[in-house]
């Protein structure tokens, strides 16, 4: 598909989001239901809960922008016509999934050649060194966005940069900016970048498939198939800010 096709169907896309109503979803919400998919549905209930961890994301992203460069969407799009290298930054993409608009904003993509060569993710973690499901699930939606978009995703790669809380904001955006800048130099698989605090490198190849059966039973919630299933882990439940109003808490 052209790149012309694929911004009128992204644009056609954006003017459907501003006017829904219940049928758009976002990456990070859907990839909740794969943490507690309770606690997801608490929160339509209830509404948003500031908590630490949540500031300390929205500062990470904060200072992970910091020194990029506002474009009009006329200035994004030109630029992909031209082929050149381009990196995205906490901007937002909407796609499609069965009847249902899936909008998100990935931490970055980088494109070139015209096409979507690498979606970055952070992520702070108490286990750098493991990949939870929810996690790769949301990384691997944005990917699906923008293939459903049309975009040429055969070379497209995933990467997710897990790290403790302990590193220093500063450290950690020097790490994405170094994978970012470098990343057709990376190996696929896990690679360790920092001891302590601990930063790991998850790099994996995006798959079209990969999620589509999970993706399928996560949109079951949204159409009222099935009730909201709660995580069976008790430190989940001590640590949700909803553990106060879950009828099915377990701290």
């Amino acid at each position: 598909m052209s790149i012309k096709s694929v911004r009128a169907k992204h644009d056609s896309l954006f003017e459907q989001l501003a006017t829904s109503e219940g049928s758009s979803l976002a990456p990070s919400r859907i990839a909740g239901q794969f943490y507690c998919e309770k606690k997801v549905d608490l929160t339509r209930e209830h509404g948003d809960i500031e908590t630490p961890a949540k500031t300390r994301g929205s500062k990470t992203h904060e200072k992970a922008a910091e020194d990029s460069e506002e474009v009009s969407d006329e200035e994004f799009w030109n630029t992909l016509e031209t082929g050149d290298r381009q990196i995205i930054v906490e901007s937002p993409f909407v796609g499609e999934a069965a009847d249902f608009l899936i909008g998100g904003i990935p931490d970055a993509v980088l494109f070139e050649s015209q096409k979507p060569q690498l979606i970055f993710e952070r992520k702070t973690t108490s286990r750098p060194d493991h990949l939870y499901k929810n996690q790769s699930i949301q990384a691997w939606l944005y990917g699906f966005i923008l293939d459903s978009l049309g975009f040429e995703t055969d070379n497209l790669k995933i990467a997710i940069l897990s790290h403790e809380q302990s590193l220093a904001p500063k450290s950690g955006k020097e790490l994405q900016q170094s994978i970012i800048a470098t990343y057709d130099k990376w190996e696929l698989g896990d690679q360790e970048l920092t001891e302590s605090p601990k930063s790991v490198l998850h790099l994996s190849e995006f798959s079209k498939v990969e999620y589509l059966e999970d993706l399928n039973w996560a949109l079951g919630y949204w159409r009222d198939e099935r009730e909201p299933i709660p995580t069976k882990k008790a430190g989940k439940c001590r640590a949700c800010e909803y553990n106060d109003v879950c009828p099915d808490s377990r701290a």
